[in-house]
């Protein structure tokens, strides 16, 4: 079966998200009639997207009688509706770059940027974005530009870079590094793209470190820029770790601010961990697909310092084409307690047949929509991120531990337990190793209660066929289905 699902979108889309984070930079979109419609109105509607009427944007709007004649006069049409003493950037369309266009007209201050939206992904095209952005704006005939020393006592200084449109919880990610940053006495110099002023790029030299919010882009400009940077973190140790490399760099002392989130921040991890649903850390398994920044991250903490069993962890990597094939079986093969991805995997969930044990609990970690994520309080990232991801676990857990439970009306429903099976019934060797190894397949939260399941069925099969004993051929053919085995 072909699967062709989408889990990015291309270049042209990355170019734009970063662009329009820019104050006071103007956009020119070269592409056909009705060619924004997606990333500037309708995706709002189920993904954070663009804020439709806040962007300095322009459309060239080719009819069909233009696209064979190139676009330079629908780019003249479309300046003129722009102010003339804002700097402008053109971005090309798939079918714009395939016509010539993104030309820019004589007499103008447009200038150009190729997404390349054909061969490259949304990633690829917003790290090559941000670099150009500040190469353009804030470096001079290709000079970087001077920095500004701090005055003496002066804060540190971090640029936080990588936040913009179309990417999945940024706000939240956004404003828990922030809360890091500052909690060990540093400040933020700048947030690049988001709210960055096209006029103040070149303040970016003026950061001690820099952090790099997401691996899926922003290292270009790291690079550029020459300054140590860091990852932000996904999980406790990671963020313990960051913070205290960040204070080795910029000579702070970090212990105090950790320490005193250890009993505020990140009590709920502890006192979670010792909760009823400690019982079912040991044998809950976890799949994630999502971007290699969440996917890594989630795997590291859940795994490795939680110590919770890990399906799969397929990392969503610019450039690379993800196997959704692939992970639609692993999905359905593995069946994890908790299942952390898009509406791919949501998706393919729904697919999957009534299988044995609870349905797996779903939690949003990814683009594609649909999921809205404008409030600060969902981070995954830092401290905070720990104990809204553990929180989200465990609800999860429980909700599969409801899932499982019979209703009343179902109990009422039940067929009766044969008299004839609470006797010792005898069973061959190896329809027993059968049993075993269908019970195994079960997540240790519903074995026992399938092992009863499973044992009263084929009990009855044999019963039924007058049998003296339990054969292979009354196990073989059983189903591990929710609520019981297949009579």
């Amino acid at each position: 079966m072909l699967i062709q699902d989408h889990d990015r979108a291309g270049g042209y889309w990355g170019a734009v998200y970063a662009f329009c984070a820019v104050k006071g930079l103007q956009v020119v979109i070269d592409g056909p009639v009705g060619c924004e419609n997606l990333p500037v109105t309708s995706v709002l509607h189920y993904t954070d997207a663009l804020p439709p009427h806040e962007l300095p944007i322009a459309v060239t709007g080719l009819g069909e009688g233009e696209m064979g004649a190139g676009t330079e006069e629908a780019m003249k049409r479309a300046w003129e509706v722009l102010d003339p003493a804002l700097p402008a950037v053109v971005v090309t369309g798939s079918i714009a770059e395939m016509i010539g266009g993104g030309v820019t007209p004589q007499g103008t201050n447009i200038q150009r940027f190729l997404p390349r939206t054909i061969d490259e992904d949304q990633w690829e095209a917003a790290d090559r974005a941000m670099t150009w952005i500040f190469t353009e704006f804030g470096m001079t005939k290709g000079r970087m530009p001077p920095e500004k020393k701090r005055e003496e006592g002066a804060k540190p200084r971090v640029n936080l870079l990588g936040p913009m449109y179309g990417t999945f919880n940024m706000p939240s990610d956004l404003a828990e590094i922030r809360r890091l940053v500052e909690g060990i006495g540093a400040e933020v110099n700048m947030v690049m793209p988001l709210g960055a002023h096209v006029g103040e790029m070149r303040d970016l030299v003026n950061a001690d470190v820099n952090i790099c919010l997401y691996r899926e882009f922003g290292r270009g400009l790291c690079e550029v820029l020459g300054k140590p940077y860091l990852q932000a973190p996904v999980g406790i140790e990671s963020t313990t770790k960051f913070l205290r490399t960040l204070g080795e760099l910029m000579g702070l002392d970090p212990e105090p601010f950790i320490a005193r989130e250890k009993h505020s921040t990140i009590k709920p991890v502890w006192d979670l961990w010792r909760s009823v649903t400690q019982d079912f850390f040991a044998t809950a398994s976890f799949g994630v697909v999502a971007n290699e920044t969440y996917a890594r991250g989630l795997r590291l903490f859940l795994e490795e310092d939680l110590g919770l069993p890990c399906a799969f962890a397929v990392a969503r990597c610019r450039g690379q084409k993800t196997d959704n094939a692939r992970v639609r079986a692993l999905i359905q093969k593995e069946r994890p307690l908790i299942l952390f991805g898009s509406i791919n995997e949501k998706i393919y969930l729904a697919e999957m047949k009534s299988g044995f044990g609870p349905a797996p609990a779903f939690i949003p970690a990814s683009f594609p929509g649909a999921a809205i994520r404008r409030a600060t309080g969902t981070p995954f990232m830092g401290y905070a991120g720990a104990t809204y991801l553990v929180q989200e676990l465990c609800n999860g857990l429980f909700d599969a531990l409801f899932h499982i439970l019979p209703l009343g009306t179902e109990m009422d429903a039940a067929e009766a337990t044969p008299t004839p099976l609470r006797r010792d019934f005898p069973w061959d060797a190896d329809a027993q190793a059968k049993l075993d190894e269908i019970v195994a397949s079960h997540p240790i939260l519903t074995r026992i209660s399938a092992a009863k399941s499973l044992r009263d069925a084929a009990e009855k099969r044999a019963l039924d066929r007058g049998a003296a004993r339990v054969a292979l051929d009354c196990v073989q053919d059983l189903q591990p289905a929710s609520g019981g085995a297949k009579p």
